[in-house]
This record gives C-alpha cells, structure tokens and sequence, in this order.
C-alpha cells in the first residue's frame, strides 16, 4: 500500500528508526553521532537534506524521537496515536513547503524552521507516520508477534494480515511452530 507520495518513504523511515534499537535484546545501533549521520544518509538520499554534521546532542535527541515514534506504534488506538503524532508534531514545529528539486513534480515536506537534525528527522517521521494513519487507520501500525522480537512495522498488505516484522520473524515463528506440532505427535 503506498500511502503517498509523501509518506511513503518517511513511513519506512520511521519504523527503521524505531528499530535501530533491539528493545529484546538491548543491542542498539545509534551508539555515536556517526551513526546518526549513517542512518540519514542511508535512508533520505533521495531528500533534500540539512547540512549538519550529528553531535552528542544530536545523537541524544534522535534516540529522544525513537522513542517517542515507538509509543506512536505502542498506542494502543487511533486516538492516542494521534495524540503522540500531534505532541511530535508541535515540538519540532513541522511546517508545510512546497519543494521543486531534482526532476520531481512540486511536493509537499514537512520541515521544521529551524532546529538541528533531530528536529528535521521528527518533522519528517512524524509526518509520514500521520499521513499513514489518516489513510491506513491504526491497525496498520504493528510490533512483530514474534516472541524474540519487539521491532515494529506499518502493515502495507491489502487484507492487514501482517503479523511479524520482516520475513525472518515469520519464517522463524513458522518454523518454531511446525516443530512443536511435531512434538507434540510423536
């Protein structure tokens, strides 16, 4: 399902950085600023992005806004994930712009004025993740179902079947599950 064109790839953002940190396991994966600047420009190259190099404060304030994306996903209804969407929003002053660049039809982005990365990140995450949840509706938005994984989604499926992360959480919930069946016959 392709939100728009404007969510599309903030959505998956969003739930990416969410998941830089394995809240099973603990292993987190924005340990420095690099990171922070690794994670940026891994997933928004194709996004007009600010000029900064990530600082300490900067690499705090992003693990600030993967939580507070994390209770958007751990809400438990449509309104209070809209109350989190609505608070983010708020703080990092999301403004729409109208932006010409590359060879794109003219686009909304929601940037905030000004602010370091972080701030920017929100505005941009918070944005994909409202759009999502004005078209989807709540029940798109998921934690995997695996029992060794807590890592979140947003369900693109026609029929929001989508119980699990990512392929290797249902292959391993559905292997663990044949196997039990199996012990449980013989």
């Amino acid at each position: 399902m392709d939100f728009s064109h404007y969510s599309d790839r903030p959505v998956q953002v969003a739930v990416d950085l969410v998941n830089t940190l394995d809240v099973v396991s603990g292993e987190e994966n924005l340990a420095a600023p690099q990171d922070v600047a690794d994670f940026v420009a891994e997933h928004l190259d194709d996004w007009e992005q600010i000029d900064v190099t990530p600082t300490e404060r900067d690499l705090h304030e992003t693990r600030a806004l993967r939580a507070r994306l994390r209770d958007v996903f751990t809400a438990g209804d449509e309104r209070a994930a809209a109350d989190e969407l609505n608070g983010l929003l708020a703080d990092v002053s999301a403004v729409p712009r109208v932006s010409v660049h590359d060879d794109a039809l003219p686009h909304l982005h929601f940037e905030p004025e000004s602010g370091g990365l972080a701030r920017w990140l929100g505005a941009v995450t918070a944005m994909g993740l409202s759009v999502a949840l004005i078209e989807g509706g709540y029940q798109r938005f998921g934690t995997c179902a695996a029992e060794t994984c807590d890592d979140v989604y947003v369900d693109a499926s026609k029929n929001r079947s989508r119980r699990h992360c990512s392929d290797t959480c249902t292959t391993r919930e559905s292997v663990a599950a044949y196997r039990a069946r199996k012990r449980a016959e013989g």
